[in-house]
């Protein structure tokens, strides 16, 4: 199949596991339609006024790194993994998951804790819509991409 010796990853190629907080997930999510990662920083100012001749140039170093996580499923009444999120959600219980770009690709692996939506369209399907925060409760330290 072309896609499969591509340099060029494709979206569909994305995959997240879920598992028991504190283990890396393993379970892969199959019942999933987008999956959005962010890998980004938060900064502290470092700008100084100089010698006051000329407006400075803002400067930042980095205060933290941020993993995001959201993803969206579709409203299947006999996914066991989707009410496992679900009562995560309703629960405050945290969750293991680990995403990859690809079958050999690299991404995150962290505990999270996870809040629900639902949208429900007039004219489609029932989805639930999972935003998902990294934690260290359940003893693992968030790995940004492996």
């Amino acid at each position: 199949m072309p896609w499969e010796t591509s340099n060029v990853k494709m979206g569909f190629e994305g995959r997240l596991f879920i598992g028991v907080a504190g283990a890396t997930a393993a379970t892969q999510l199959t019942n999933i339609r987008d999956i959005k990662t962010e890998h980004g920083v938060n900064r502290g100012k470092t700008t100084v006024r100089g010698d006051s001749s000329a407006p400075p140039i803002e400067t930042s170093n980095v205060t933290s790194r941020i993993i995001g996580l959201e993803f969206t499923m579709v409203n299947d009444a006999t996914d066991v993994s989707l009410e496992t999120l679900m009562q995560a959600a309703a629960n405050g219980a945290g969750v293991a998951l680990r995403g990859k770009d690809h079958a050999a690709g690299k991404g995150f692996n962290a505990d999270f804790n996870i809040s629900a939506s639902d949208p429900w369209p007039l004219d489609g399907e029932q989805v639930r819509t999972f935003t998902c925060e990294p934690t260290r409760s359940y003893g693992r330290e968030p790995i940004s991409r492996e």
